[in-house]
Formats: C-alpha cells, structure tokens, sequence
C-alpha cells in the first residue's frame, strides 16, 4: 500500500515537515520541472509566501528532500538492525526495512533518478552513504569470521546497493507500491550467503599449486 512520504526528523505537523511531504511526493508523480512551489504549498495546505521563510527556492527544497530520503533508508535499516543477530539476519532486516520504506514511497526511485542531472553532488552523496552504512557492516561481519576477509568492504558495500536498488526498483516502483516478496528476498540472501561466505579452509597462496 502506497503511503505519503514521512519523514523522521522534527514534528511531523512542523511547517517545513509538511512542505518536504508534499515536495517529495510531486516530484515524484509529477518530476521536478511540472512540480512548482505554488503546487507544493496547495498540497501541504499552506499559503504560498509561507514557502520562503523555509527554504529558499524550488532547487533547495529538492536537495532537502533527497536528503531527507537518505536520512529515513538509513534510519529504518538502523532501527532493524537493532534486533538483528548474526550477518545473515542483519542482511535480512537491512533489506526488509529498506524494500518496505520504498514499498511504501515508491516515487522515490524517480526522485533519485532527476537528481543525477539536477543536482549531481547530491546524488552521489545518496548512494556514498548507503554504501559507507554497508561498508562498516561488512568490515566487522569479516572480523567476526562471517564474510571472506579476501573481499573489500567497500565493493560489497556497493554490490549490496546496486542489489537493493534494482530488486527494490523491479518490485516495487514498477508495481506501484508493490511490496518485495519473501521468496525474493530469499533468493538474494541465498546468493549472497554462497558468494560472500569465507572458505571451509584458508586459500593457498597465489601461485602455489592445490594439492
């Protein structure tokens, strides 16, 4: 099912919260140069000169937005986390809660998308902190012996977002707030757990033959 946007800073009643609701829901439905700060204050229910004591123009409001898309993936990763247990289970709620936040707000993918030519800076910086999150995962999964010390942190980091991303993308941008279905999300654990997992015994030495 297809919700508004939420956002978890602040009250969500506050002014400048109900301005980035409605902002990142039309840029969504309707992109960034169809979307105007008039239409913006009509669906947040605000006069029109109420915008600027808040954000400065249409392309700051835009940045905000993606940046407070950033702020609630990680969040709701971090909050399952909090109950996760070996790498495997943290795999699993990292994903569950990410696929469920864009189930949910599924207009985000296009926003990211426009983002990449309006405000470039900010789109790689929405991915660089998706994959630092990863990244620091990863790095003590490997020194607890849960995933093959061999690989670097950050290309796994990376692996799981393009995954996340595209699983995401397939299953619930293109169903409309469909959500990502537990036999999917099985099988993408399945194959990270035989890609990642580290070997029954250390490998030889490079250029040293395998008895």
């Amino acid at each position: 099912m297809v919700t508004g946007g939420g956002h978890s800073g602040g009250h969500a009643d506050a002014p400048a919260d109900r301005l980035l609701s409605a902002a990142e829901q039309l840029f969504g439905e309707l992109s960034y140069r169809r979307t105007t700060v008039a239409v913006i204050c009509a669906r947040a229910g605000m006069a029109t000169g109420s915008f600027y004591l808040h954000f400065g123009s249409k392309a700051e409001i835009f940045t905000a937005v993606l940046r407070q898309v950033s702020a609630d993936q990680r969040a709701a990763m971090r909050a399952a986390l909090a109950e996760a247990g070996d790498q495997r289970a943290r795999e699993r709620a990292a994903f569950r809660a990410y696929f469920d936040l864009m189930s949910q707000r599924p207009w985000i993918y296009r926003i990211v998308r426009e983002a990449e030519f309006l405000a470039p800076g900010e789109f790689r910086a929405y991915y660089e902190r998706l994959a630092r999150g990863y990244a620091r995962g990863v790095r003590r999964a490997q020194l607890a012996g849960e995933v093959d010390l061999r690989f670097d942190p950050e290309l796994i980091a990376y692996v799981y977002t393009g995954l996340g991303h595209f699983v995401g993308m397939r299953w619930a941008e293109w169903t409309a707030g469909g959500d990502v279905p537990d036999d999917i999300l099985d099988d993408l654990l399945l194959l990270l757990s035989r890609g990642l997992a580290p070997p029954a015994q250390p490998p030889p030495p490079p250029g040293r033959p395998v008895s």
